[in-house]
């Protein structure tokens, strides 16, 4: 059989999955003021280019890049300032723009709006056309040949209309060799010890007069990547100074002691008001000035750091700690790859909703309508011990490498595990540990005390990264379902508050344990267990939030991975040339909720292999990510059960299950 009658069926195995919801379903609404919330594209990251006046209002509206996700600009219109001092904005309308990152905006004395972009090796200057809502390109610029494959640009604009640009550049060191997907990967030693060489980026300048320098004192400037730079103002004799973001959080202030061109000082860590290092809440975050601050964000929403006027002894400028953008008319935001659970958390006698992120945080989101017509005020982040939960993967957290330190991927669960009549929370993360933060305060004001291990024969409970459990009152006893080590479901007993027994693994039907993971590494657990009866027949069912990765029960058959991956023209002959001419490229889907029915009873269970869940129209829903996506039952939403999903980028849907169907 010749290549060239295969590639239309080559095309067709290897497209990316698209997400499907069912017709005419919206992401969960903020109930606040004019629908008040974090400003969040439909992305799991962002990247503030610029500012200017468009629309003519007292502040400058924003250009934002969204990426990870459906790439584009989109631009925001201001429209009021927050109490907290944070900017608000209108709904985003697109850009019309052949680039989607790696850009700078800003605008001239004259008004005219400028993007700058990276093309490769060229710079791109286009000008904003304010009817047509576009950036055209009006000019290419060969850069300098010392300016080689920049992460990002920073433009410096002089009294004279010109302009000095910073780039972001690599030193060329490497990560770790090979593939976090196989059984050989070992980003640390034997000693535990990060292996290979860690990655840093410095800044080059051009001046107006292009010529480029290395600008930084050294090539070992910042973690990893900065991916924005911002010139800012600070006042008088720093009036042109730098600010970066940082892979690891820091916001890395360079004074620049020149009115044209280039002389930085040696970096800075921007301090918050108590003289300490500043950090940003989530990952990687970018850096725009604005409005007598800063604008930071990368996965994650928009946070706002206001300028104090104010540098500590050490000459770093102080700013006050990080508040949301915010946006008129937003979706609820639960932060990117939110894993959600229902629960009367405030004792009202309403079902609020509790989720957990990839940033480590859980959030709270209040519900001041009632079950049957829920509307819920944006998130407040959970508190233990006095101070808000934040759970994240530190050096050695990550089976994929120190890279990804500043991930959590907080999956949480609460019932009443002590029996005093309030709901504890129990949580897995990025590091597979199990903790249990006990409620000690009342039914109308929860109170957590500091995370606490959970024990099983006085080893930490430990399993498969990514995970949540699943927690029941069985027979008078609490049950503890996960995916332990051997990658299968697993049910331990609560003997008191800090330690369990082993139950067994859960089986199917005929007798087989229940696997989780389509591979190893990177492709391992991200499985959210939660039990609920999605039929109503009085025992206890798995519904059951899963990554692309995911293949339960086995991976050879197993959903969504094996059983959903796959193109079904691809079958038979033609499909095993395809899986030979591209091995490992057929597995594109998406993160797919899914309902195990227990066929036995709650004291002795047996599942039947996994459904999805499928509209009337007879599609399975899908609501878009491929890392993972939060899925329960719920009696929220009036004539239940429902289920309330998200996608990866922190949107909320709850789904009447009367208009779904559950189908292999």
């Amino acid at each position: 059989m010749k290549l060239l009658f295969l590639l239309p069926l080559l095309a067709t195995a290897c497209l990316a999955a698209e997400p499907h919801l069912p017709k005419g379903t919206k992401a969960l609404a903020s109930a606040d003021r004019n629908g008040r919330g974090p400003l969040a594209l439909v992305n799991l990251n962002h990247h503030v280019l610029g500012h200017a006046k468009v629309f003519g209002g007292k502040e400058d509206d924003l250009f934002v890049a969204g990426y990870g996700g459906p790439q584009a600009v989109h631009l925001f219109r201001w429209v009021d300032t927050a109490e907290t001092g944070a900017p608000v904005f209108a709904q985003p309308v697109e850009v019309k723009c052949a680039f989607k990152d790696k850009g700078s905006v800003f605008q001239r004395k004259d008004g005219v709006i400028i993007g700058l972009w990276i093309d490769k090796d060229t710079l791109v200057t286009t000008e904003f056309d304010r009817e047509k809502v576009e950036f055209r390109e009006t000019k290419r610029t060969k850069l300098p040949g010392a300016v080689k494959s920049p992460g990002s640009i920073g433009v410096l604009v002089n009294a004279d209309g010109s302009y000095d640009l910073a780039f972001e550049m690599s030193n060329g060191g490497k990560g770790a060799e090979g593939s976090p997907n196989t059984e050989e990967w070992r980003p640390y030693n034997s000693s535990g010890i990060a292996v290979g060489g860690l990655r840093y980026r410095y800044l080059m300048g051009v001046t107006a007069d292009w010529k480029a320098r290395q600008i930084t004192e050294t090539k070992n400037e910042v973690y990893f990547s900065m991916h924005g730079i911002t010139a800012i103002n600070l006042g008088t004799g720093h009036e042109r100074d730098v600010v970066t973001g940082s892979r690891q959080g820091n916001l890395v202030h360079y004074h620049n002691r020149t009115a044209n061109g280039f002389d930085l000082e040696k970096k800075r860590l921007i301090a918050g008001e108590d003289g300490n290092a500043l950090r940003h809440p989530s990952i990687n975050p970018s850096v725009s000035a604005y409005g007598g601050g800063l604008i930071a964000c990368g996965e994650g929403s928009l946070y706002f750091y206001r300028f104090t006027g104010k540098f500590t002894k050490a000459g770093a400028p102080i700013f006050t700690e990080p508040v949301s953008v915010l946006q008129e008319h937003a979706d609820l935001y639960a932060g990117t790859l939110p894993s959600p659970t229902t629960v009367d958390w405030d004792g009202d006698g309403v079902l609020d909703i509790l989720a957990g992120n990839s940033e480590g945080f859980v959030l709270f989101f209040k519900n001041t309508g009632s079950n049957e017509e829920p509307k819920f005020l944006p998130a407040t982040r959970v508190k233990a011990g006095g101070r808000e939960i934040q759970v994240q993967a530190g050096y050695a957290g990550s089976l994929q490498g120190v890279q990804e330190a500043r991930w959590g991927y907080l999956s949480p669960n609460v019932i009443d595990w002590n029996g005093d009549a309030l709901p504890d929370l129990i949580t897995c993360d990025i590091t597979g540990n199990y903790l249990i933060y006990l409620n000690r305060g009342s039914k109308t004001e929860p109170e957590l005390e500091p995370a606490h291990p959970i024990y099983c024969d006085g080893i930490d409970l430990h399993g498969m990264w990514r995970c949540r459990a699943a927690l029941a009152k069985i027979g008078g006893r609490m049950a503890l379902a996960m995916v332990e080590g051997d990658d299968q479901f697993h049910l331990y007993w609560r003997i008191d508050d800090y330690n369990v027994e082993d139950g067994g693994k859960l089986l199917l039907e005929e007798g087989k344990p229940i696997g989780a993971s389509g591979g190893v590494g990177g492709m391992s657990g991200r499985c959210k267990l939660d039990f609920f009866d999605w039929n109503q027949d009085g025992k206890l069912d798995f519904v059951i939030g899963t990554g692309r990765v995911c293949s339960i029960p086995d991976r050879e058959t197993g959903y969504p991975m094996a059983a959903l991956g796959r193109n079904p023209v691809v079958g038979g002959l033609v499909g095993k040339l395809v899986d030979s001419a591209l091995p490992g490229k057929l597995k594109k889907t998406l993160g797919t909720p899914l309902v195990m029915l227990n066929t036995g009873t709650n004291e002795a269970m047996r599942f039947a292999r996994p459904l999805t869940f499928q509209d009337e129209a007879g599609q399975v829903v899908q609501p878009g990510g491929a890392h993972e996506t939060g899925a329960v039952g719920t009696m929220l939403g009036g004539d239940g059960p429902n289920l309330l999903i998200c996608n990866e980028a922190g949107r909320m849907f709850l789904l009447p299950g009367k208009k779904l169907q559950t189908k292999p």
